[in-house]
Order: C-alpha cells, then structure tokens, then sequence
C-alpha cells in the first residue's frame, strides 16, 4: 500500500492512499463468494448462481463493501503508522474501485498541532493587588440587610410614590410586536432605584392601584434622547399592588440571625475577609490570565478549526445563549462583536490545554492517586455534608474522575510557569511595588 501525506497547514492533513490491485482483487473475491453463498436469483438454487450473473447484478454492492472495508483497514493503519494524532472525522474522496486496478482515495482530516514546549521560563508580570475599603464592607453589609428586606402592603393609599416596591404586569413592543426580555407579570419594581430603562419608573409616578398606563421609550440599547427618526419601544403597564420595604437593623441581633456571627462588629469582619479574598483571587486570575498571554505570544500555534468550533459552542452554552442538547447555532448569525469575542476565547482555551499538555509531557508530570484522592476529598468537603453523596457518585465515573486528574495535571503543569515567572506584586492605588521571586 502507498500512503503520502500532504500538509495543507499545519493541523491539516491530506492522506492520499493507494491500494494494490491485487489486493482489491483479493477482497472482492472475498465478496462474491459471500454473496454467491446468499444471493438468489430465479432458476438458481442458492450458491449456483453463475460469477457472471453474480457480477451482472451486485457488482455495485460488491464495490460498495470493498471500497469501505479496504478505507477503514488502510486508514486505521496510517493513523497507526505515522502516528497522526486526528481530531475529527475524515473527509473521504475515493475513485472507482475497478477490478484489476489499484483502488485510491484520499482522507482529509484535522489533527493536533506539533508543539514543543519551550519558551515557558522567565515570564514577567504584574499583579494587581488591593485592600477592601471601609465603605465596600458598608455597602457589602447593606446589601445583605436588602436580601432580608420584608414587604408590607401599603393600606392608606393607591398612588405610587416613590420607594414603593409596585408589583406590575408590562409589555413592550416595537413596531407592534412584542420584544423579548420586554415582557413580565408580576414583576416586582422599586420606584426610585437603578434601572436598565431610563424614563420607565418615571412614567409610573402617581399611578393608582389598578391603573395601566401607555407610554413610549427608546430602545435601551440607544441610550440616547428622543430624537427624529429613533426607534421607539410602545409600553402598556399595569400597575397591581402596592408595597413598603422594612430592611432590618444591622445591628448584633442580625449578626445572629443572618450572620452567624456573635456582632455585628464580628460580621463586619466576616464580610471584610470574604471580600479580600474575593478581591486576591481577582488578583490571583489577572495575574495568570496575564502569564497565559505573554506564554501564547512566546509560543504561537494553529489549533484544528473544528476543535475551536465545538469548544464556541460549549461557552455559547454556559453563556446561556443556547441551551444544551439544541442544534448547534449559526455562529455566523451572531453580532461581530460577540462571535469576535467568543471565537477568542475558544481559541485561547484551545491553544492553553494544548500547551499544557505539551509541558506535562517534556515535564513527565503525573498526577498520583494520593493527589486525586485529596482532590476529591477537598471537593467533598467544600459543597458539605448533604451533597457529599453526589459528589462521590460523579466521581465514580471513569470519564469524570479522567477529566479530574487531566484537570489536576494541567495545574501542576501551570504551578511550573508560575514559580519560574518573575511576578511584580503592584499595590493598586498606592504609589510603588515590591517585587516578588
């Protein structure tokens, strides 16, 4: 058998195969004598069926059978062969099988990209550190008292006024159709704080109670005045009851209702070193996120097209933009800027595990069931004693515990860029840095 293989780009391949005449001939005798076997024709008893008629009426079968079988054989072998590391179906372009000729075709496949791992060593960055402010913890702890806020009906009045919290049913439409994410029933409204559609609370300013109220806007994606030729959104709003928010006291009695903490004063603290360490692991992201850039830029590489076309559609999903398990979307059809972003991104996580893997490798890192072990533990721990059980039984899979340890193997790969970086530690907000080995 001939195999040449041709490099299209670099995690491209055309495979051009050609395969001896006398092996097609091989098969296909092994071909009619199966069919000869089962085939029945009228006037033939069943295996007396003369080679010319045989051939007269399944040689398109018979060509069929031994074209596939002869591609499947001799492209398992060159993938074996010439150790091609292939990431999609191949696209098969085959001749006619003619018997007593050679019978070829060719195979077009992506494949993954050769990397060396080198170049990992010395990164320099920075990390952008920051101390939590006295008002960030007041405004941390106003917005818990907020998530506890209890709503009243208002009895004394119909009017909306504002700080009311206004339960309303509206529709937006544009051009006379409705506009998704412009609907709701039953919606709660606060009068008078932060919203998405300027002018919309404004308009509901001295509405009774069972009122609806008709009232233009401009697209909020316009953002801008009124003006000749905008698009306007028609709302109909109707306004259902009325309501005052009681936030509670922060004070020691919330601490131990909401807080789990003995004080306020403890709480206060509490919430402070939640949001430090929010704020470190921010740092912490940047700073590697930072790495990752300037290790890629060292180390350019294609990745297989179709790897960053799955992989677009995995982060569409987690986006919420599709829903798993739907037809695939038209990545085409989104907004420039979105499937810039996305294809990106997809791009960028493709190219790391790659390159990661690639070190692992040149490293002969390894992760050990010990480390597995702890990992698992540590995940078990962390969702608490009710979830436990899930926890163990995803990670009875085979598939999941393999994605774990490839995932664990990754950060060790990673932790080795990190500790030979030269990391420059930057107080955001303070003049100077100190640098860290």
């Amino acid at each position: 058998m001939k195999i040449d293989i041709e490099s299209l780009s670099p995690v491209q391949k055309k495979i051009v195969f050609e395969i001896p005449s006398e092996r097609v001939r091989e098969e296909m005798e092994k071909a009619y004598h199966t069919v000869q076997h089962r085939a029945s024709l009228k006037g033939f008893r069943a295996g007396k069926v003369p080679r010319l008629l045989l051939e007269r009426h399944f040689s398109e079968q018979v060509a069929a059978e031994v074209s596939s079988l002869l591609v499947e054989e001799s492209y398992t072998q060159a993938l074996e062969n010439h150790s091609l590391q292939v990431v999609t179906q191949p696209q098969i372009v085959a001749e006619k099988l003619v018997p007593g000729q050679p019978f070829r075709y060719s195979a077009t496949v992506e494949v993954k990209p050769e990397i060396t791992a080198a170049n990992y060593e010395g990164l320099e960055v920075e990390k952008p550190v920051r101390t939590v402010e006295e008002q960030e913890v007041e405004n941390a702890l106003s917005q818990l008292a907020e998530s506890f806020a209890q709503l009243h009906p208002i009895t004394d009045r119909d009017q909306v006024e504002n700080g009311d919290v206004v339960t309303l049913d509206y529709t937006g439409l544009l051009d006379g159709r409705p506009i998704p994410g412009l609907q709701g029933k039953g919606r709660l409204v606060e009068i008078g704080r932060e919203t998405v559609l300027p002018g919309f609370q404004e308009q509901l300013h001295g509405a009774h109670s069972g009122e609806t109220r008709q009232f233009s806007l401009p697209l909020p994606e316009s953002g801008e005045p009124s003006s000749e030729g905008e698009r306007l959104v028609a709302f109909r709003v109707t306004v259902h009851d009325l309501a005052r928010k009681e936030v509670p006291l922060l004070d020691d009695e919330f601490a131990k209702d909401h807080g789990e903490c003995e004080t306020l004063a403890e709480l206060r603290e509490k919430v402070r070193n939640n949001l430090q360490q929010a704020a470190n692991r921010r740092a912490q992201n940047q700073m590697e996120d930072a790495l990752l850039t300037q290790l890629l830029l060292r180390n350019p590489f294609e990745v297989p097209p179709s790897l960053v076309r799955e992989q677009v559609q995995r982060l569409l999903v987690e986006a919420g933009v599709q829903r798993p398990g739907n037809r695939e979307i038209n990545v085409d059809a989104l907004p420039d800027a979105l499937r810039e972003e996305v294809t990106a991104r997809a791009r960028r996580q493709i190219q790391t595990t790659f390159f990661l893997d690639a070190l692992a490798k040149h490293l002969d890192l390894s992760i050990s069931e010990e480390e597995l072990q702890q990992r698992l533990a540590e995940l078990a721990a962390s969702v608490g004693v009710e979830r436990q059980p899930q926890v163990e039984a995803f990670y009875g899979s085979v598939e999941n515990r393999h994605a774990l340890q490839h995932r664990l193997l990754h950060e060790k790969a990673f932790r080795v860029i990190v500790d030979a970086a030269k990391i420059t530690t930057v107080e955001t907000g303070v003049a100077g840095a100190k640098e860290n080995a």
